[in-house]
């Protein structure tokens, strides 16, 4: 049997419009559904006001409704709470914007359409699981009417009530597919708490390995939010150190689980590489190990391919300022992911290492290491060149 649709705009038998925003009190409405008949935006059929004493008031399609629905999440009574949410948060703003609209030339319902400087922008509320191959198509969709759809996931439970700050982080495949530089220069993952009106920023992401990150988490009331969204402050030199101090400490715990978690002895790639460069994996040098632009191309921990790259210059007696494309090709071509962001990571690492002054044979001193890593950091978040 087909779920029940859960929709907030209805129209009475004279075609007026009915939104059921936070303003409207629970009172009046169960007075009002003893008057009035409504009927479904789209399909015309008749839906049911529902207004209890928990849930949001909603109105319903029957559970037999031939109704093939637009609406991309109608069954969510968190997906109703964080639509409600956002279109009093744009009413505030004094912001044009319409509830579950149908985009005629998409056949499609965005959860908002908001007006903002003479261009439309929807606004999608997403608290579902989604393909990504169908968040893709969505986002096309629009791009091909000219709009710039705007993604919004719903907070993750685990992270409702976590404390603001740097920590240790981990998102999903799912959610990483709501990274974001619409509102930073850097990936950000914006996200909204219907039931405590919050935003939770989680920006500056560094990835540790797979879905692990570190990243700076803050709050941030709809009350006090703006429109466009606000920007993540820029860290500053005392944060971009913390950074680096947990980043350290996560590449050392990596590196001791290396040993004891696994089970392929020498045919582990990573400690095959230290096994014939001879070093042991708890004490590889700085410079293995680095956190450089472009590295989330790789899903392994940066460690993993970095020491392969090491293990490549002294195969092949190369320096960082000359290996052929066709070796990197070769290199990545053994870990999953997309090839030229690899190369473009490899080449961001052989950079680094040219700056750092690096030889098979040669020691480097630590602080000149630990300057240039901070650089990076630099580079990244704050997009502006380390003063020498």
């Amino acid at each position: 049997m087909k779920g029940v649709i859960h929709i907030l705009t209805a129209s009475l038998n004279d075609g007026t419009p009915v939104i059921l925003d936070e303003t409207v009190k629970r009172e009046y409405l169960r007075t009002w559904r003893t008057e009035q008949q409504f009927h479904c935006p789209q399909c015309g059929e008749r839906v049911l006001l529902k207004v209890g004493s928990i849930r949001i008031p909603h109105f319903a399609h029957e559970a037999d409704s031939s109704c093939s629905a637009n609406f991309s999440e109608g069954e969510s009574i968190p997906h109703l709470q964080g639509k409600q949410v956002l279109h009093s948060f744009f009413q505030r703003l004094e912001k044009s914007s319409v509830l579950e609209p149908l985009i005629p030339e998409l056949a499609q319902r965005p959860d908002l359409l908001v007006q903002h400087k003479g261009e439309s922008i929807p606004i999608e509320f997403q608290c579902s699981r989604l393909p990504e191959d169908v968040k893709s198509s969505r986002t096309e969709g629009y791009r091909s009417i000219g709009m710039e759809p705007i993604w919004i996931l719903q907070t993750p439970e685990k992270y409702k009530e976590r404390p603001e700050g740097m920590g240790l982080f981990s998102f999903s495949a799912f959610h990483q597919l709501f990274f974001t530089k619409s509102i930073s220069p850097e990936d950000t993952l914006l996200t909204l708490s219907p039931e405590t009106k919050q935003f939770h920023y989680f920006s500056h992401l560094m990835l540790i390995d797979g879905n692990r990150f570190i990243a700076n988490h803050r709050k941030l009331s709809t009350h006090l939010q703006t429109f466009p969204f606000a920007r993540p402050k820029l860290p500053d030199r005392q944060m971009l150190l913390h950074y680096y101090k947990s980043y350290k400490i996560q590449r050392a715990t990596y590196l001791q689980r290396s040993i004891f978690l696994n089970r392929r002895g020498v045919q582990n790639p990573f400690l095959r590489h230290c096994y014939e460069l001879k070093l042991h994996p708890t004490e590889l040098p700085l410079w293995i190990g680095v956190p450089v632009k472009g590295n989330r191309a790789f899903s392994v921990h940066d460690c993993q391919w970095q020491i392969g790259i090491i293990y490549l210059l002294h195969r092949f007696e190369l320096s960082p300022t000359r290996v052929p494309l066709r070796r990197l090709r070769r290199f990545v071509h053994a870990y999953a992911g997309n090839d030229e962001q690899q190369i473009e990571a490899c080449l961001y690492y052989l950079q680094f290492l040219q700056r750092i002054g690096w030889k098979k044979k040669d020691s480097i001193a630590i602080a000149r290491i630990e300057k240039e890593i901070v650089h990076i950091l630099l580079e990244r978040f704050l997009a502006i060149q380390m003063e020498n």
